[in-house]
């Protein structure tokens, strides 16, 4: 399901990814696990209802918003 990419959802997915938690950043099952630990609720909800397309789109964005080298496909 299309959902919206607000600016904290793409910040927590910006620490998460920084946090060198994920093997991959595409893992979104992994992103939600780490949301989860990081008590970043409203990521976790936003990684369970977003449709893939989506979920990459916020990667992309949380990407370009850090200084730590983030490998995207």
């Amino acid at each position: 399901m299309r959902v919206e990419i607000t600016d904290v959802v793409v910040e927590q997915l910006r620490d998460v990814l920084e946090s060198g938690e994920l093997d991959d950043p595409a893992n979104y099952m992994g992103a939600q696990f780490a949301a989860q630990d990081f008590g970043f609720e409203e990521l976790a909800t936003f990684v369970y209802e977003a449709d893939a397309a989506t979920y990459y789109e916020a990667v992309r964005q949380a990407a370009k918003r850090s200084d730590a080298d983030i490998p995207l496909r």
